[in-house]
Parts: structure tokens; C-alpha cells; sequence
């Protein structure tokens, strides 16, 4: 909302309309008329819910900012070095090692899938990092 309408007290207005006197039905239209007319604020600024309210604050980024998002993006898809292949090897045996759970295990099977076929990316590396790192402690 544009400026200080209350929220909750608008609400509160609303919820009395339900009244069965005309006469204080009136009375809180009236209220709220005011209250709208004080802060400036019209129908479709009021009816828009505060979550949408935000999503619609949410500044774009600029270029130098997608710039930086697409390197970071780029790097992640980046194929690993034979050293790193190396590292792969011993994460994907320590963390089976370590794991109980089936799943786990299934996703360590296709990341070594994955690391046969050359799909397997810095950003696999990173998580595979990660994980066992998270079940080490």
C-alpha cells in the first residue's frame, strides 16, 4: 500500500460489514471511503494481497549483476580436470562408505555413471564436496 493504511485495521472495517444494521454498514463504508481518501490509495491498490504486494518490489538485476551470475552459472558447467576426476573417485568412495541410506547410494551409482559417460561438472564436484562434508559431522 502506498502509504498509512493499516492493514490489519482495514480488515477489522471489512469484517464488520457483515452487520445486519444499515446504519452501521454506513458508517464503516464511510470510514473506510476516508481512510482510502487520507492515504491515496485506490481498489486495486488495496485488493493487491502483501505477498504480491512484495513480489512486485523485487528489483531485476543489472548487467553487470547477470554478468556475474552467468560466470558463476558457466564455472558450475565447466567439465573437471583428470586430478579432479581423482577427487571424485575417493568422495564418491568415502561417502558410500559413510551412508546408510539407499538413495544416497543409488545417486553415488549415476554420479559414476555420469563420470564415465564426461557428464559429470564442477558443480557435481561441488556437491559431492559437500555431502561429505554434511555426513562427516
Amino acid at each position: 500500500m502506498q502509504t498509512d493504511l493499516n492493514r490489519d485495521e482495514f480488515l477489522e472495517l471489512l469484517e464488520k460489514l457483515s452487520s445486519t444494521k444499515k446504519s452501521d454498514v454506513l458508517s464503516i463504508v464511510e470510514e473506510i471511503n476516508n481512510k482510502m481518501s487520507n492515504a491515496g490509495v485506490t481498489w486495486d491498490q488495496l485488493l493487491i494481497s502483501s505477498q504480491a504486494e512484495e513480489e512486485e518490489e523485487v528489483e531485476e538485476p543489472d548487467d553487470d549483476e547477470v554478468s556475474n551470475i552467468e560466470d558463476v552459472e558457466e564455472s558450475k558447467s565447466q567439465p573437471i580436470s583428470k586430478t579432479e576426476i581423482t577427487e571424485v573417485k575417493k568422495l564418491i568412495q568415502a561417502i558410500d562408505a559413510i551412508s546408510k541410506s539407499d538413495a544416497t547410494k543409488q545417486e553415488l551409482r549415476e554420479y559414476e555413471e555420469d563420470l564415465k559417460e564426461g557428464d559429470f561438472e564442477q558443480m557435481d564436484l561441488q556437491y559431492l564436496r559437500a555431502l561429505k562434508d554434511r555426513l562427516s559431522k
